[in-house]
């Protein structure tokens, strides 16, 4: 069976890689002052992470709030990034009643801050989760979680920023992911010198 997961993680291993592409090119291009908070928020977690506090207390609390919602459907633990989320939320209720540039570097930051949270813990998790050697489990899981992650958080800041595009996501999604299968392809099978 750990075959098999690996054998399917490396299938959509291009998928993943180039999901990641397609967020990161939509955050980069950004206005430079909204890219700068994101990258920031995202940064700053990653530096506590590492050096201060993990905030797992936090991800636990979070995930069992979502637990509870949607017991009907066990991977939403995993799947959705419940603070960024609700953080994107109050972003659109307050941009609605007008005070969006007051607020808008924190919650850029925030929503970058949870986020990040979110990928890390839930790769943790994952990971202590699986106990085998390969760690096939870990990797098809993560890998199919952070492609439906960068989806869903892509789906709400196209909703919260005029500037990232949902289309323009879903559009390099797409390119990269062709190009990377077509890559691989001609490595293995028509040129070994590409």
């Amino acid at each position: 069976m750990a075959i098999l997961k690996l054998f399917i993680f490396l299938l959509i291993l291009p998928l993943v890689i180039a999901s990641f592409i397609a967020f990161q090119t939509q955050i980069l291009s950004l206005p430079v002052h909204k890219e700068a908070w994101l990258l920031w928020g995202a940064g700053s977690y990653i530096a506590m992470n590492l050096f201060v506090y993990d905030f797992e207390s936090v991800y636990v609390f979070g995930s069992t709030m979502v637990e509870k919602m949607l017991y009907f459907f066990k991977p939403s633990v995993y799947v959705i990034p419940v603070y960024s989320l609700l953080l994107t939320v109050v972003f659109i209720i307050v941009s609605a009643l007008g005070q969006e540039p007051v607020w808008q570097p924190f919650f850029l930051f925030t929503i970058a801050f949870t986020l990040a949270m979110h990928v890390v813990l839930t790769a943790h998790v994952l990971y202590l989760s699986d106990d085998s050697l390969l760690k096939a489990h870990y990797l098809l899981s993560f890998g199919l979680v952070l492609i439906i992650v960068f989806f869903i958080i892509s789906l709400f800041l196209a909703w919260a920023i005029p500037e990232f595009s949902l289309i323009g996501f879903v559009k390099s999604l797409a390119s990269h992911t062709l190009h990377l299968y077509k890559f691989t392809y001609k490595m293995l099978f028509v040129d070994s010198s590409v």
